[in-house]
C-alpha cells in the first residue's frame, strides 16, 4: 500500500481517483524570472506527505527551501538563488551568493577558511571560502516519477564538474530521491576524480536550519562522544552548547566540533525539535548519515538577528581550510580514477511524540 496525503491506498485505487498522479504529488521543472536568481533553474518536490522542497540544477543541485504542511524549516539567507554567473571566488565572496537553504554543498577543493596553496598546475592558487562546487551549474539533468510496485518514486539526477583547464577535473554525481507520501528525503553523491593524479579532497554539506523550527525553547538532541570549540570563543561557549536563545544583537557566532556517537549500523544521528510548533503538537528535524563517509561534524550557531541559524556540518574536513587541513595531517587526497561515495537523509519527525520515538531508538539526549 502506497500512502498520500495522509491515507493508505492502492496503487489502483489511486489511479482509478485522478486524472493525472501531478494531483498528489510529483517533481514541477521551473526558472526563476528575476533579480541575481534570473535564469535558475528549479525542481519542486511534493510528496503528498507534507513535506515539499526545491532542488537547484543550477547550483549543484543543492536543496534550496523546505517545508512540512507549510511550515518552513531551513533558515534563508537573503541573498536568494544567485545565478552562477555571478559568482566571485576570492575570500569569502562566497558569502554574496550563499542563500542559505536546507544543504548547501562546500569543496570540492576548499572547506573553510580562503588560502593560497599549491594548485593542481599553478605553483600558488587561491582557494576561496568554502569552494566552488556549489556555484557550479549541473548537467544532464534528469528527474522523474515511477512506480515500483505499490510506491511512486520521486527523483532527480545532475552532474557537476569542478575542472580547469590544466587544472583538477573533480566530478559530483548526485541523486536526490524521496516518495509519495513520505516525510524524508534521501541525497546520494558519488564523487570521482578524473585525472590521472592524486588531487586534494575537501568536501562538506552545510545544513542550515531557521526559524520557526529554531526558537526559544527547540532542542538539539545528539549522541556525541565529546565536544570542543572551533576558536576561543567557542570553547569558553561549551556549556552553552545546546542553549537556543531569541535573536540577539549582540550574539556571538559559534562553531563546535562534534565528535558523534555512530549506532550500531555506523550512522550518526542529530534532531532539531521544538515542542510549541503547531499548538503544541511538536516539530522535530533530524539528520542520518554515516560516520565512515563523514568523520567530521561542525555545529554552527549564529543566533543574532537577521542571521538567526543552526547548521549542522557533516564533513570529511574541518572549516578552517586546505592548508590547515594539510598541516592537521588529515588532508584527504583522491586518488586518479576514484571515486568516493556519500550518502544523508533529512526527514521530519511530526510530533513531539515521534521525536522522543527518535531520539530512544538512536540513543540521542540534548546537548
Amino acid at each position: 500500500m502506497a500512502r498520500a496525503c495522509g491515507r493508505e491506498v492502492g496503487r489502483e485505487s489511486l489511479l482509478g481517483s485522478v486524472g493525472d498522479i501531478s494531483q498528489v504529488c510529483g517533481i514541477q521543472s521551473f526558472c526563476f524570472d528575476d533579480g541575481p536568481g534570473k535564469g535558475v533553474r528549479g525542481l519542486e518536490f511534493r510528496t503528498g506527505g507534507g513535506l515539499r522542497f526545491v532542488a537547484l540544477p543550477d547550483r549543484a543541485m543543492d536543496l534550496y527551501c523546505a517545508e512540512y504542511r507549510g511550515i518552513p524549516l531551513n533558515w534563508m539567507s537573503g541573498t536568494g538563488p544567485v545565478a552562477p554567473g555571478l559568482y566571485s571566488s576570492h575570500g569569502w565572496e562566497w558569502l554574496r551568493s550563499f542563500f542559505g537553504g536546507l544543504l548547501t554543498t562546500c569543496g570540492l577543493s576548499n572547506v573553510g577558511d580562503p588560502c593560497d596553496d599549491r594548485g593542481a598546475y599553478l605553483e600558488t592558487e587561491h582557494f576561496g571560502g568554502h569552494g566552488r562546487i556549489s556555484n557550479l551549474p549541473a548537467r544532464g539533468v534528469g528527474y522523474r516519477g515511477e512506480w515500483q510496485g505499490e510506491r511512486y518514486i520521486l527523483s532527480a539526477e545532475g552532474e557537476t564538474v569542478e575542472t580547469a583547464g590544466q587544472g583538477e577535473k573533480l566530478h559530483l554525481r548526485r541523486r536526490i530521491r524521496t516518495e509519495m507520501g513520505a516525510s524524508s528525503l534521501q541525497v546520494t553523491d558519488h564523487v570521482t576524480n578524473e585525472a590521472f593524479v592524486p588531487a586534494p579532497f575537501m568536501f562538506l554539506y552545510h545544513i542550515n536550519l531557521g526559524y520557526p523550527l529554531l526558537d526559544q525553547g527547540a532542542r538539539i538532541l545528539a549522541s556525541c562522544r565529546s565536544a570542543t570549540g572551533l576558536d576561543p570563543a567557542s570553547q569558553s561557549a561549551l556549556s552553552r552548547l545546546g542553549d537556543i536563545h531569541p535573536p540577539a544583537a549582540d550574539a556571538p557566532e559559534l562553531v563546535f566540533m562534534l565528535d558523534m556517537n555512530p549506532d550500531t549500523e555506523g550512522y550518526c544521528h542529530i534532531v532539531l525539535s521544538n515542542p510549541t510548533i503547531d499548538a503544541g503538537r511538536g516539530l522535530g528535524l533530524f539528520l542520518r548519515y554515516r560516520r565512515s563517509d563523514f568523520p567530521y561534524f561542525n555545529l554552527w550557531k549564529r543566533l543574532t538577528r537577521r542571521e538567526y541559524v543552526i547548521g549542522w556540518e557533516p564533513g570529511i574536513c574541518t572549516v578552517q581550510g586546505r592548508v590547515r587541513q594539510r598541516e592537521r595531517g588529515d588532508l584527504r587526497l583522491l586518488a586518479a580514477q576514484e571515486t568516493a561515495r556519500f550518502e544523508m537523509e533529512i526527514g521530519v519527525l511530526d510530533s513531539s511524540e515521534a521525536v522522543a520515538r527518535f531520539a530512544s531508538a538512536h540513543g540521542l539526549e540534548p546537548l
